[in-house]
């Protein structure tokens, strides 16, 4: 069962002036399929958590400025009820669609799209588990510290944060560069445990990888 919503609470506007999580009209990016960020197949560190059993326990995932992600579609295959949350109602859509042929074949999964400003929503209840890939990076710096606090509030404790941290070594963006050492006063050991195995590295382009941490919420 696959459920969409356009959050009546959330600003209207997609300009990047509508909102202050906006840092460019995302929307007219999809439209005009300038989505170099997009994959097909899922990440290298999901399947890699995926592989291991990581997933196989949880009941419900949440996967923030989610796009047309392809995780979604795997996660709701092996069981697990996923929420997608994004601002872009074009993306969304695609994602519905992905998601509508995918159970015309075999069962999947409840998931529940959601169009809202991540800022201003928050889930019914908390969360097992947030997959944070392409969201913190396409977030205006300035609303880091906040949606570091969603993320904490969204998850129950105990609950696992899969993130993957974008390394660009460069000022601007998006994506902006999320140096670790700033990561570590986001999600400081307060509030969260970061798992002491390494970090998995993904690359993207020669001057970008990603670095996969996973952190449980204290």
């Amino acid at each position: 069962m696959t459920s969409h919503d356009n959050d009546p609470t959330a600003p209207t506007g997609h300009a990047a002036g509508g909102s202050p999580s906006l840092a460019c009209d995302w929307d007219a990016r999809y439209r005009a399929g300038d989505a170099p960020w997009e994959s097909d197949t899922v990440n290298p560190a999901f399947e890699t958590w995926r592989a291991g059993g990581l997933f196989s326990d949880l009941d419900h995932v949440l996967i923030p400025g989610a796009g047309r992600s392809p995780e979604v579609l795997a996660l709701a295959r092996a069981g697990v009820r996923v929420t997608a949350v994004d601002r872009s109602d074009t993306a969304l859509a695609g994602l519905q669609d992905t998601l509508d042929r995918a159970r015309a074949e075999a069962p999947l999964a409840a998931t529940h799209l959601v169009e809202a400003d991540l800022l201003a929503w928050h889930p019914a209840d908390p969360v097992d588990a947030i997959y944070e890939q392409t969201c913190l990076c396409a977030l205006p710096p300035a609303t880091w510290a906040v949606y570091a606090d969603r993320l904490h509030q969204w998850l129950r404790p105990g609950g696992r944060l899969f993130a993957l941290f974008m390394q660009t070594g460069q000022d601007g963006g998006p994506p902006w560069h999320c140096d670790l050492n700033l990561m570590g006063t986001l999600f400081p050991a307060a509030r969260w445990s970061w798992d002491p195995v390494a970090p998995i590295t993904v690359s993207r382009r020669a001057d970008r990888t990603e670095r996969g941490h996973i952190l449980d919420r204290r």
